[in-house]
């Protein structure tokens, strides 16, 4: 695997995060070059930046994904890195409503940011709050963004978005193959990434949800329940 970033995972996840995968993934077998760009795909195999040929018969190119707003764009919809629409999922022409990867949507867990979220449970919610606009009844309630990934024998769970952190936690043993990443923002966790670990990630994103002050002592600290942690 060809990584331009100096870290798989550099977008989305955690340092720890981004360390734990390329371990697993190196320990069956892949190779993961870092810092690399590739430059020329041909019959031989791809070029890098740096003048190397890695050998190839198949090459898959995971480069991200543009929203396709086209037909939107077409229609007069404002579009912003993605239709733009409110938490009814309703697009700036009041008769629209728009769901899914291609929208850039209000998240209230995280303050009404605007983002554009690529997963199936983001696109369910939008589907119920454009449904109740749609008959007239109340919507149902905000949502805490969450994903996951099956990789091997390990499940990654992660819950909320690290817009506002300004630290991390640590709780279990990466080398365990069994931990969470806590981001927090102040006392109130804001986003988590677990690993093999269900009852941190359930917990996490109830505390997202509620807000909820949090120790970070305790929080780190895995002979404490998640369960205590929530109650102070």
């Amino acid at each position: 695997m060809v990584e331009r970033e100096p870290r798989v995972l550099a977008r989305v996840a955690s340092q720890t995060l981004s360390d734990f995968f390329t371990q697993q993934h190196r320990a069956h077998g892949a190779q993961i070059l870092t810092d690399a760009e590739v430059t020329a795909i041909a019959r031989d195999g791809v070029t890098l930046s740096d003048g190397a040929v890695i050998e190839a018969d198949a090459v898959l190119v995971g480069v991200g994904a543009v929203a396709c707003d086209g037909l939107a764009r077409s229609a007069g919809l404002l579009c912003d890195n993605g239709v733009v629409v409110d938490e009814q999922a309703r697009t700036s022409d009041p008769l629209v409503f728009a769901v899914g990867d291609m929208t850039r949507r209000p998240i209230p867990v995280h303050g009404g940011v605007h983002h554009r979220l690529e997963s199936v449970p983001n696109a369910l919610e939008q589907a119920k709050q454009a449904a109740a606009a749609i008959v007239g009844r109340p919507g149902p309630a905000p949502e805490v963004p969450w994903f996951w990934s099956d990789q091997y024998e390990f499940k990654l769970q992660i819950a909320g978005l690290p817009f506002e952190a300004d630290r991390q936690v640590l709780r279990g043993d990466p080398a365990a193959d069994a931990f969470a990443v806590f981001h927090l923002a102040g006392d109130k966790v804001v986003c988590v990434e677990a690993v093999n670990a269900p009852p941190e990630f359930m917990a996490g994103k109830k505390l997202i949800a509620a807000t909820t002050p949090v120790d970070a002592a305790k929080l780190a600290d895995v002979s404490v329940s998640m369960k205590a942690v929530a109650a102070g």
